[in-house]
């Protein structure tokens, strides 16, 4: 009895030596930090003394103004951090889409379109461009004019080409009246939670010069 009572003072007394001159390990006779799990660990709830944005030490890890990891749950939180999203739009005028509100707050979320298609309502893929709406096939067209921008505190897309209109071909003579199109639209919206700050749109005018001379000023937190 005597010698089991001796080994367990022992051991607590080697844990709490442990503790201050170094760490706890658990599995590990060295342990590289103040707890050093070798293994896989299981807990409730994680509590950060002073979680932040990175530092040179690595003190601090996580940009996040919480004390705690919790976990995700999609029935409670809005979104994800990614979220893939395929917008289809029917009965699309030959000029294509010029202003269409997504309704994505744009203070919690970066959206991007990834990807994007015109299609004829029919799925078919029959689609011609009528450079300067005149009728004539010319060999020309206009660049693509699809992108995602903000107005009004939330996201918007277009899709179109400069310059030219969409035209079905059904027949020798393409239709210039035909309002049956199908633009589909593949986007990435990120939640705004990664990162330390939201940096704001950038004006720079350039002066008439190509650029070759000038440097943007470093963003706060670069």
């Amino acid at each position: 009895m005597d010698r089991k009572f001796y080994i367990i003072i022992m051991t607590c007394l080697g844990m709490l030596w442990n503790a201050q001159t170094g760490g706890i390990g658990v599995k590990t006779t060295a342990p590289t930090e103040t707890l050093d799990v070798n293994g896989t660990s299981f807990t409730n709830s994680l509590y950060l003394r002073n979680p932040g944005e990175p530092t040179m030490t690595g003190g601090h890890f996580l940009a996040t103004s919480q004390n705690s990891l919790q976990i995700y749950d999609p029935a409670l939180e809005s979104s994800g951090l990614f979220n893939y999203i395929k917008l289809s739009l029917t009965g699309v005028s030959a000029s294509g889409i010029t202003d269409y509100d997504t309704k994505i707050d744009a203070n919690n979320f970066l959206v991007v379109v990834h990807n994007y298609s015109f299609k004829l309502n029919d799925g078919t893929t029959s689609v011609a461009l009528d450079y300067g709406n005149n009728g004539t096939n010319d060999n020309r067209q206009g660049s693509p004019d699809v992108n995602a921008f903000i107005s009004n505190g939330t996201w918007h897309i277009k899709g179109g080409f400069t310059n030219s209109s969409l035209i079905a071909l059904t027949s020798a003579n393409p239709s210039r009246t035909y309002n049956n199109f199908t633009v589909e639209f593949y986007l990435m919206a990120y939640k705004r939670l990664i990162t330390k700050q939201n940096i704001g749109t950038i004006n720079i005018d350039l002066g008439g010069t190509d650029g070759s001379t000038q440097t943007l000023n470093k963003p706060n937190g670069f």
